[in-house]
């Protein structure tokens, strides 16, 4: 049957007929060995995974700015913590890496971060990469003020709770210096 119907397209003349008839059977004859739905699946998957590493970045956001250490650390992966890097520091270990960022906080009498870009990457079903840039100003508790350019690049993965940090960098530059180097 599908041999006749074959033959039949191909012995007309019309070079046109001929070429859009092969891709008319070529999207049949592949779609037939794709499995219903997964075209139709792709799309709206990564846009859920990309919302939900947004909203757990954006609720990560919250806990920096109410200073709150203990839950901003339940953002980064107990299970599968690979390293934290601020500027050219490295921390290999989850522990070492809060311990740090709770000394901060509490050296901080406020602080505000404000996100201006987040870009989320499906990497797989269960991974993704996340970029952003943010507007940052602290108040030390020390009396100091700062206003910088603040950028995250992260590596999320969906464990049994939820999205969580597997790898973060980190990086910032002061806008007095920003606007020295433009």
């Amino acid at each position: 049957m599908i041999r006749k119907r074959i033959k039949i397209i191909f012995e007309k003349e019309d070079v046109m007929c001929k070429g859009m008839c092969t891709i008319a059977l070529l999207i049949t004859v592949l779609s037939m060995c794709v499995p219903v739905g997964v075209f139709a699946e792709e799309k709206p998957a990564k846009e859920v995974i990309q919302r939900e590493v947004t909203d757990q970045f954006n609720q990560l956001i919250s806990a920096i700015n109410r200073k709150n250490a203990a839950a901003w650390s339940e953002f980064y992966s107990k299970d599968e913590f690979l390293s934290a890097i601020v500027s050219t520091d490295n921390y290999a270990t989850r522990s070492a890496w809060v311990g740090l960022i709770t000394k901060h906080f509490s050296m901080r009498e406020r602080q505000h971060v404000e996100p201006l870009e987040v870009r989320v990457t499906a990497l797989t079903s269960d991974l993704a990469l996340m970029t952003s840039e943010e507007k940052t100003e602290m108040r030390l508790e020390s009396g100091e003020n700062s206003k910088s350019k603040h950028v995250f690049t992260m590596i999320w993965k969906r464990e049994q709770g939820g999205w969580k940090i597997l790898h973060s960098h980190e990086s910032w530059m002061d806008y007095d210096q920003e606007k020295k180097n433009k």
